[in-house]
């Protein structure tokens, strides 16, 4: 039997207790992220199942506290909370054709899932940005067992995403791209904030962007995690993002 540090397995059992499902942890090195979870009760599984890419990493004890912390927020809300966000598409419809004006070089056959993978990234990092960000907040505040492999993890996010401040009003819509960069702004922000190392914000300072993601990063933080209800948070993102429409509740 697997040990976990204590941190790790206290959130599983947590986790457990509150939902009535216990976890596996499997692993695919076919997997496009570091980890992620199926839930039980979807596609008939009797248990939570947290995926993992790589076997025996120390980072995975991190990640497992975060999936498993993600299934107990998860639970902890109504059940109607947990509803999916959905694309609006009449109104993503403009969206969608001012994205493949600046891309006129796609061939026709690609045109359509490239639109729907631009625009299905914005709404699936809407709706787990600020839940992300709600998770690690509560992780570093009850879990400081965790605080070095939490720091490393959230420290080589920051780095991959900061590749986003590269992308221009040529290559996609304004609204688009300034949401993308904000929610990356923010979360930079949270690392550079909750573990005191500003110099990770600095690229976004320097392009401005300091006061859109400090106003999303404080509505996490004054949230109290097992009280939290994401639709409204999320709202509350979409509102500052100024993308509310995009998107409904199914």
């Amino acid at each position: 039997m697997k040990i976990y540090p204590a941190s790790t397995q206290s959130l599983l059992d947590r986790a457990t207790e509150v939902s009535g499902f216990g976890f596996d942890i499997i692993y695919d090195a076919q997997l496009a992220v570091s980890s992620s979870v199926k839930m039980a009760g979807k596609e008939g599984r009797e248990r939570h199942e947290i995926v993992l890419r790589q076997p025996g990493l120390d980072e995975n004890n991190y990640l497992i506290a975060w999936q498993a912390a993600f299934v107990l927020h998860q639970y902890q809300m109504p059940e109607t909370e947990r509803a999916n966000l959905a694309p609006n598409r009449p109104v993503l419809a403009q969206v969608k054709g001012e994205l493949l004006a600046l891309h006129p070089g796609i061939p026709l056959a690609q045109r359509e899932p490239f639109a729907e993978h631009v625009i299905g990234g914005i709404l699936s990092q809407l709706r787990s940005v600020p839940i992300g960000l709600l998770i690690d907040i509560e992780l570093q505040r009850n879990y400081p067992e965790l605080h070095q492999l939490q720091q490393a993890a959230l420290i080589q996010q920051v780095v991959e995403h900061i590749a986003c401040l590269q992308m221009t009003k040529a290559m996609f819509p304004e609204k688009l791209l300034r949401a993308n960069q904000v929610m990356n702004a923010a979360q930079a922000l949270m690392v550079a904030t909750l573990f005191e190392i500003p110099d990770i914000f600095a690229p976004y300072r320097t392009v401005g962007m300091e006061a859109a993601a400090a106003l999303l990063l404080e509505s996490c933080l004054h949230q109290v995690f097992d009280e939290t209800q994401d639709q409204a948070l999320i709202d509350f993102w979409a509102r500052a993002l100024d993308i509310e429409d995009w998107y409904r509740w199914g």
